[in-house]
């Protein structure tokens, strides 16, 4: 039997993606604005991560690469995250663990993301959920540029 339910604060999302990353197997997918990813570090999500893909699990990412975040995505490729780049992804977050269990949101207008930011987040552990976010990731994933490039690019011509 699946079930879901949905998340109001950043902190509760964030603890449910943490755990669903404490219990993966095979691989974990992920979509999240940069500050979103900054709340991500300071919870343990490198350590976690690390061990993950040390136990043979893929993790991959996408996220706006800026000149202000360059360092936390440095420490995301160190760690083993394969991460990409693109900008039009700073008011969606999804989390997909083992194509089964996710957590995704989709945030109008938060330029911001704090512990404290309400946001509508809905948690399943309904396969057939997880596979059409799957779908959307792929799709995202599939335009989205490798954060080593943009990286490159950014302090290249030190440009956004």
């Amino acid at each position: 039997m699946t079930s879901g339910r949905t998340v109001s604060s950043v902190q509760d999302a964030l603890t449910i993606a943490l755990q669903m990353l404490e219990s993966a197997k095979e691989e974990v997918v992920w979509i999240a604005p940069s500050s979103l990813l900054s709340l991500c570090m300071l919870y343990g999500s490198v350590e976690k991560t690390k061990t993950f893909i040390q136990n043979g699990g893929v993790s991959r990412g996408i996220v706006p690469v800026s000149q202000a975040n360059i360092k936390n995505i440095e420490i995301c490729l160190d760690s083993g995250d394969d991460v990409r780049h693109a900008d039009e992804m700073q008011e969606f977050l999804m989390f997909v663990v083992d194509s089964r269990r996710s957590i995704s949101a989709i945030n109008i207008g938060i330029d911001e993301f704090t512990f404290d930011t309400p946001v509508v987040a809905f948690w399943s552990d309904d396969p057939t959920y997880a596979e059409y976010l799957l779908a959307s990731f792929e799709n995202a994933w599939s335009q989205a540029i490798p954060a080593a490039q943009r990286m490159r690019d950014l302090l290249e011509h030190g440009t956004e």
